[in-house]
């Protein structure tokens, strides 16, 4: 009897032009890098083993200093013991792929496998497995910071997201501008306005905080020194994945593009530190299934996780309000 890999040989053909490679991929390798690679949950605290929801713990005080050359002391201060609860959300991506459609998609690899033989052993399981992980990935992240439960979007509708959050929270550093729009006129200027009201303690305690914007934002940043004939300002810009990042002139702080902020004319500056995502990545490790279903020649690819955010904080964080 054919395994899985021999029986969808014999009746599929696949492409892999596009998709990283996996050699010997296993749960924990592939969620590693969904949790811990490039993007977002690279950077912010990601909390483990959250079934619904879980308190993050906050410890505040303010303590006084006081003279040490009496025999009697006075106790002076206070500590408090807060939290902040995150929730998640039990999520599923479930597709399935036929005939044509693998066909439409994935037409070139057929080229490869005649022109190099040992093509032919390619697990196809892996294929999938890292195709999915790359869309999860990004439609993750997608909801992490632009979900919003009134969305009309499903893939949004699940929970509300960090822009949400920022933007109705009172609490968090506000920039007020005249400007309507983020351009190449002020880009440079806007951002010095947000990197200048980020709290100073955040520095002075060492604190991982950039900026936060879109691509078209950040351009409109270094458009706006080129405008000005700054020519002296040599600024290495650094593209990696689907993130542009520079460190403002004047500034040692970094300036960091996500796409899912691209256009929306936003711009935040953030400490990472007080950021959180929350998952189940015990549950997560099983929820990866690749399967043939041999009565309709279909190959089916599921897979459950756990997806929640929460910052705690928020007057250390700063957003850019336009007109």
């Amino acid at each position: 009897m054919k395994n899985i890999k021999d029986r969808i040989k014999d009746k599929f053909a696949y492409d892999v032009s596009d998709l990283p490679a996996y050699v010997d991929a296993q749960s924990a390798d592939i969620y590693a890098d969904l949790l811990y690679g490039a993007g977002l949950t690279s950077r912010i605290n990601v909390l483990e083993s959250v079934k619904g929801s879980q308190t993050i713990k906050l410890l505040n005080s303010n303590m006084a200093l006081q003279s040490g050359d009496s025999c009697s002391t006075t106790e002076s201060g206070t500590i408090v013991f807060d939290g902040k609860d995150i929730s998640t959300k039990r999520l599923m991506v479930n597709t399935s792929l036929c005939n044509d459609s693998l066909e439409d998609t994935w037409a070139q690899l057929l080229l490869a496998i005649g022109a190099n033989r040992q093509d032919r052993d390619l697990p196809l399981e892996d294929v999938l497995t890292a195709y999915i992980v790359k869309q999860t990935k990004a439609k993750n992240q997608d909801l992490m910071f632009k979900g919003d439960t009134a969305s009309a979007t499903p893939d949004l509708a699940h929970y509300d997201g960090f822009i949400k959050a920022w933007g109705a929270d009172a609490n968090l550093v506000e920039v007020t501008t005249t400007e309507t729009a983020i351009d190449a006129t002020n880009g440079f200027d806007l951002a010095k306005k947000v990197y200048n009201a980020i709290p100073s303690v955040l520095f002075d305690n060492g604190s991982r905080v950039e900026i936060i914007t879109g691509r078209a934002e950040a351009n409109a940043i270094l458009s706006q020194i080129y405008n000005d004939k700054d020519y002296a300002s040599t600024i290495a810009v650094t593209e990696e994945g689907s993130e542009m990042s520079f460190v403002l002139p004047t500034t040692n702080i970094v300036v960091r593009t996500y796409p899912q902020l691209n256009g929306l004319g936003k711009m935040f500056a953030v400490p990472y530190d007080y950021m959180f995502f929350g998952t189940d990545l015990e549950s997560d490790l099983d929820g990866l299934t690749v399967k043939y279903l041999e009565e309709s020649e279909k190959i089916r690819v599921r897979n459950l996780f756990r997806s929640g955010v929460q910052y705690v904080y928020s007057e250390y964080f700063v957003k850019l309000t336009l007109a």
